[in-house]
């Protein structure tokens, strides 16, 4: 009985993993360029409004600042309702993959710890210890339905494993490879002068790679969890 994925779906899933931690600073970035008029700097992780909405634009951050989150939550809530058990196997295995590429264990650990987009949005208009206590309390209603029902969907004994895997290691992944990797590289200079987007050449060099990566390989995201590990969908009267 097959209760691993594919070395396929897998590739797919880091492809979409690594495509909707762009697509999240894109947002953020993105809204900043449409209220203030111009691209702020950034690298794989850390964004700024431009110099001309640095100063007295404390809403203007507040909303670029959320829009990240938000965007990322949105993913997570479509990855819920593909899970619901009206869904085919393969729409739950997507549901499933998204769930987890939103990287919700560093949403919440970041949120936990005092930091995170949402805890630092909130600081700029609340003082710390509510804006901490508020930004954990949002993140953890906004990730842990989604983590429920993504548990939920599994079944047999190795489910916890599984799940466990999909929570924790691709967090280690995109830490690894975007904190730890490229933006070292980038530091260093390396295509580090900016392109399309306002993004440096280095991150649009990267987000076009695994474009590519995630339009060859997606529908592998269909299979990411054996049929074997699915839990079986009751029956529905019409």
């Amino acid at each position: 009985m097959k209760l691993r994925p594919t070395w396929k779906s897998l590739l797919a899933f880091v492809a979409l993993l690594f495509f909707m931690a762009e697509a999240h600073e894109l947002v953020h970035t993105g809204l900043g360029r449409l209220l203030c008029g111009c691209w702020g700097p950034r690298d794989f992780n850390v964004w700024s409004l431009c110099a001309s909405c640095q100063t007295g634009h404390v809403w203007t951050n507040f909303a670029a600042t959320w829009a990240g989150p938000l965007f990322t939550f949105a993913m997570g809530w479509w990855g819920y309702f593909l899970l619901s058990p009206r869904q085919t196997a393969a729409r739950r295995s997507l549901g499933f993959a998204l769930v987890f590429a939103t990287l919700p264990f560093a949403r919440i650990l970041g949120a936990l710890m005092g930091g995170n987009d949402e805890v630092y949005a909130l600081s700029k208009v609340l003082p710390y210890s509510i804006a901490w206590a508020l930004g954990a309390a949002l993140v953890l209603l906004a990730t842990v339905p989604p983590l429920v029902r993504a548990y939920t969907t599994l079944q047999g004994r190795g489910r916890i494993w599984y799940f466990l895997g999909f929570f924790l290691l691709p967090f280690a992944l995109a830490f690894a490879v975007l904190l730890g990797g490229l933006n070292a590289l980038l530091a260093s200079g390396f295509l580090a002068s900016y392109g399309i987007l306002g993004s440096p050449l280095l991150v649009s060099c990267w987000m076009a790679v695994v474009t590519l990566t995630l339009a060859l390989t997606y529908r592998y995201l269909y299979r990411l969890v054996p049929l074997a590990l699915l839990s079986a969908a009751p029956i529905i009267p019409a």
